[in-house]
């Protein structure tokens, strides 16, 4: 016959994780080797669904940034009555601050 280990009773000790709570509600690996300050910020873990996530944020801020700029553009042009001199401006503004925005975020990730 096979025998059971028995199942510990409820509210019983926790089992040892090899992790302790540091001051900063962080934790790491007990005894293990401290983060050196020059090492940079922490890699994140790897979450399924993130790189959609970033491409989907990319999207989106480079169209809310041609978007914005674009209508910016637009009142400049309704208010002097000049025709459409500043709605190409600000889309091409818009294009670029976002461009540049959304190459920002990307290189400092990693």
């Amino acid at each position: 016959m096979s025998e059971v280990e028995p199942t510990p009773p409820a509210g019983g000790p926790a089992e040892p994780t090899g992790q302790r709570p540091r001051e900063d509600g962080s934790s790491r690996a007990a005894g293990g080797p401290a983060r050196h300050p020059d090492d940079g910020p922490p890699r994140r873990p790897y979450r399924p669904g993130l790189v959609s996530d970033e491409a989907w944020t990319a999207v989106g801020t480079l169209l809310a940034g041609i978007g914005f700029w674009g209508l910016v553009g637009y009142g400049i042009d309704r208010l002097t009555g000049l025709g459409t001199v500043f709605l190409p401006i600000g889309v091409l503004l818009g294009m670029a601050a976002s461009l540049y925005l959304v190459i920002s975020r990307a290189t400092r990730r990693f």
